[in-house]
């Protein structure tokens, strides 16, 4: 899956936003579907560009629970984030509310708060693209990374340990 491009998967994230917003403006919670269509696509289609269909099938693959699992948590978490933004911002401090700057023809730029609020849902993303791409390892060779010894190894190490004098 590496014919993905980065701009063809923005694109259809673009899409996304686009496709679920236009039915569903007139909701509260259009515009949390719609950011939300479109971290899925972003987060998916660049962990399928990393690591193809393997990510759901193959030796490698996580279980399909454990990655809608993530990706539920952190949809969520990018729910809050958005909405902890539209709710705390007159409750912030002036220098985090103050907008940075503004341009020639009026428009004011974003404030701290809303800086700080965009590398949050960037490293949220960042996050579970990790978790998604990161390659499974068996149960078995954790184990032996941490105990490379059998039982009765470890006691016939100890006991010589123990030796008198």
């Amino acid at each position: 899956m590496r014919y993905f491009q980065r701009k063809m998967i923005g694109f259809a994230a673009v899409m996304a936003f686009t496709l679920v917003y236009a039915p569903l403006r007139q909701f509260p919670f259009g515009v949390d579907a719609a950011i939300c269509a479109s971290f899925t696509v972003l987060v998916f289609g660049n962990a399928l560009r990393r690591r193809g269909f393997g990510l759901f099938s193959g030796d490698d693959a996580k279980p399909l629970s454990e990655i809608l699992l993530v990706h539920a948590c952190c949809l969520t978490a990018l729910v809050v984030l958005v909405r902890i933004g539209m709710y705390i911002t007159p409750f912030l401090p002036d220098w985090l509310s103050t907008p940075i700057g503004a341009d020639n023809q009026g428009r004011i730029g974003p404030n701290g708060f809303q800086i700080l609020q965009s590398l949050a849902l960037f490293g949220l993303g960042f996050f579970e693209f990790r978790l998604l791409t990161a390659k499974k390892s068996a149960e078995g060779e954790e184990r032996a990374k941490i105990s490379p010894w059998g039982k009765p190894d470890l006691e016939a190490d100890r006991m010589s340990g123990l030796r008198l004098r």
